[in-house]
């Protein structure tokens, strides 16, 4: 199973998708407000899919180094045209990304550097979450 989270004293875990799903909830919750709950429920889907790699395992387990897993969904939502949530996601933790140019190289802050960064395997997501 893939761990989103543990608590503080370590007796508990909440799956990936137990916690994408819980998100998914409130984010769509949230943006119905403003007429956007579809929008909200993908970007809470998708928003943690890079923790189905194994470094974000060997991070959460093993106490490993930090690893990007923002960039995953923020990808699978760019690569189907969904720029605004992609911007949404990839900021997630950082705030939201200047757009940056097709020039920006691969891993720069911006939302077009992120796009070109190449990210560890997060496959996995695809046997338990359906875009």
């Amino acid at each position: 199973m893939y761990k989103a989270h543990y608590s503080e004293d370590k007796t508990r875990s909440q799956s990936v998708a137990e916690h994408l799903q819980g998100t998914q909830k409130l984010a769509g919750e949230f943006a119905a407000a403003f007429d956007c709950r579809e929008w909200g429920d993908g970007c809470g889907l998708l928003h943690d899919i890079g923790k189905y790699s194994a470094s974000f395992k060997r991070r959460i387990d093993e106490g490993g180094p930090i690893t990007d897993h923002a960039t995953a969904g923020a990808k699978e939502l760019y690569n189907r045209g969904n720029v605004f949530g992609a911007y949404c996601i990839s900021g997630h933790h950082s705030g939201l990304l200047d757009g940056g140019t097709v020039g920006d190289s691969a891993g720069e802050a911006t939302l077009m550097g992120r796009m070109k960064k190449r990210l560890d395997d997060y496959s996995a997501f695809q046997h338990e979450v359906e875009i």
